[in-house]
C-alpha cells in the first residue's frame, strides 16, 4: 500500500522521494546539541531554544508517530517563474519562495492521506519547525551528511528541498519496507571545505554559521565583519560554493547536460561581459534608493524576501566595494547618515577609491 501511494505521489506532485518512517529518536542530536554548545549558531537563539523539541519531536504533539518526508530537487530548476538575477545569488533562491509551494505540495499529500486514514493528524513543515529536518531525510535514506552539513544523495546530488510531515500515523500498518541510511561517500575529498572563502567548515560537517556567507547574507541582522568582507566576494544573496565544486553535483551537472556557467562558477568574482555589467548597476542602484518597505513589497514571494531591505542593501554595498562598481559611488555616499549602514557604507567608499 505505501510503495502504491509513494509512486503515486512522485508522480502527481513531481518530488523526487516521498518516505515515511518511524519518528524516532534523533540519530545526529549529540552531534547537533555540541554544535549548540560551542555557539556555533550565530544570533540564531531559536536554534537553542527548539533543541529540546527537536531532541524528541513528540514533544510537539504526543500523538506523533510518524514522519512523511520528501525530497525535491530545485536546480536544475522547472520553476516557470524562475528568473536569473543580476546579482550573484545562490540557486536555490532563483526559483519563487519555496516555502510556499513546497507547503502546498504536503498539503495535497496531507489530502490524500486523510482521505484514507481521517482520524489521524497531519503536521507540514517546510524548514520552518523545531524539528531535525536533515536528521529525519538521512534515516529515511534520502542522502548522507556530506563535510558541508549538506545531505547528498549519489542520484540526485545536493540540490533539494527536504520538507517533512508529521503524524500520528503508524508505519507498521502501511508494511513499510525498512531503510537503512546511505553511508558516508565523501571518502577523503576536502573540496568543499577548501574552497570556502571564509573558512566556515571548521572541520568536516561543522558549519561557524557567523563566517559562513549564506548567514552572513540572509539570516544575521548585522553588519558582517570587517575581516570577512572582502572574503564575502561577490555573493549578494546566500552562496553555493561549497556545493557546486562537490563531485556528487558536478556527475548531476554532466548527465544533464547543465553547460558551464555563472549560476555554477565557483570562481571568486564572476565574469561579466558589459551588458550584465550595467544590469547589476542597474540592480543595486535600485536596492539601495528604494525603502526598505519598498523593498520588502518588491521581493514579496521570492527567497530575497527573507533578508529585508535593511540585509538587502547591506548585502549590495559588500558586492559593490568588492567588485570596484564605481558608478554607484553617489548611492553609496547617500547612506553615508544611515544610523545602521553608515559604518559599511563608509568602507565601500573607501574601497571605491
Amino acid at each position: 500500500m505505501l510503495a502504491e501511494i509513494q509512486t503515486e505521489l512522485i508522480n502527481q506532485l513531481g518530488l523526487d522521494q516521498v518516505t515515511l518512517i518511524p519518528l524516532g529518536q534523533p540519530i545526529s542530536i549529540s552531534f547537533y546539541n555540541k554544535w549548540l554548545a560551542e555557539n556555533y549558531y550565530g544570533s540564531m537563539n531559536y536554534l537553542k531554544e527548539h533543541a529540546q523539541m527537536k531532541a524528541d519531536p513528540r514533544k510537539i504533539n504526543p500523538d506523533f508517530q510518524s514522519v512523511i518526508t520528501v525530497t525535491q530537487t530545485y536546480f536544475p530548476t522547472v520553476d516557470p517563474t524562475s528568473v536569473k538575477l543580476p546579482a550573484r545569488t545562490a540557486l536555490y533562491a532563483q526559483n519563487s519562495d519555496y516555502h510556499f509551494w513546497l507547503k502546498e505540495k504536503l498539503n495535497q499529500i496531507i489530502s490524500q492521506f486523510q482521505t484514507k486514514y481521517p482520524s489521524e493528524i497531519f503536521s507540514p513543515y517546510v524548514d520552518s519547525g523545531p524539528i531535525l529536518e536533515k536528521d529525519i531525510a538521512y534515516r529515511a535514506g534520502h542522502g548522507w551528511f556530506g563535510k558541508n552539513s549538506c545531505l547528498i544523495h549519489p542520484q540526485k546530488g545536493s540540490l533539494f528541498f527536504i520538507a517533512e510531515i508529521l503524524t500520528s500515523l503508524k508505519v507498521e500498518p502501511l508494511k513499510a519496507i525498512e531503510i537503512n541510511p546511505l553511508p558516508d561517500m565523501c571518502g577523503t575529498c576536502t573540496r568543499c571545505m577548501d574552497i570556502c572563502p571564509t573558512q566556515a567548515i571548521i572541520e568536516p560537517k561543522i558549519i561557524k554559521a557567523d563566517q559562513c556567507i549564506s548567514y552572513l547574507t540572509i539570516e544575521s541582522k548585522t553588519i558582517p565583519p570587517v575581516e570577512l568582507r572582502s572574503k564575502m566576494n561577490d555573493w549578494f544573496f546566500g552562496c553555493d560554493l561549497c556545493q557546486t565544486v562537490c563531485p556528487w553535483n558536478e556527475k548531476v551537472f554532466r548527465i544533464q547536460k547543465i553547460p558551464a556557467s555563472n549560476l555554477t562558477s565557483t570562481e571568486p568574482l564572476l565574469s561579466q561581459d558589459p551588458r550584465e555589467h550595467t544590469e547589476m548597476v542597474d540592480f543595486f542602484k535600485m536596492i539601495l534608493t528604494s525603502s526598505n518597505k519598498s523593498l520588502q513589497k518588491h521581493f514579496t514571494g521570492t527567497a530575497l524576501h527573507r533578508a529585508g531591505g535593511f540585509g538587502l542593501k547591506r548585502n549590495a554595498l559588500v558586492v559593490i566595494a568588492n567588485r570596484k562598481i564605481s558608478e554607484l559611488r553617489i548611492e553609496v555616499h547617500s547612506l553615508l547618515n544611515d544610523p545602521k549602514l553608515s559604518e559599511l557604507a563608509g568602507w565601500t567608499l573607501e574601497n571605491l577609491k
